[in-house]
């Protein structure tokens, strides 16, 4: 009996890129001084972590896969290749999304201060 197919870094990249650029640009776009309501912040607050979980949940698998790949001498090198690469495409990811949502919240402080700050 075959082995099921395992997940490529494809798979990984048609699931992540999209959800993340999409949410970065809308991140960079408050960054870049655009004005933003409460109700937006908060909503691009909850999009940045949930996409931070999708990320980290991609990751773990990968490299879960990729362990288990290690540890099968009968594992094809593409596979481990295809593994490697996911796990070397979604860490800077997941990782660069840190940094804009560290970023995102520094900027949400800016606004709530001059929301809150007399005319």
């Amino acid at each position: 009996m075959r082995a099921p197919a395992r997940p490529s870094a494809d798979n990984h990249r048609a699931v992540a890129e999209p959800l993340a650029a999409d949410l970065e640009e809308r991140v960079r776009a408050v960054l870049d001084r655009r004005l933003v309501s409460e109700a937006e912040l908060r909503k691009l607050f909850e999009e940045g972590h949930a996409c931070a979980l999708i990320l980290g949940g991609l990751l773990d698998r990968c490299e879960r896969e990729l362990s288990v790949l290690a540890a099968d001498p009968d594992s094809s090198l593409a596979d481990v290749a295809d593994a490697v690469r996911a796990v070397n495409e979604l860490r800077p990811q997941l990782d660069d999304l840190h940094g804009l949502l560290a970023r995102l919240e520094e900027r949400a402080r800016e606004l709530r201060a001059a929301w809150l700050a007399p005319p």
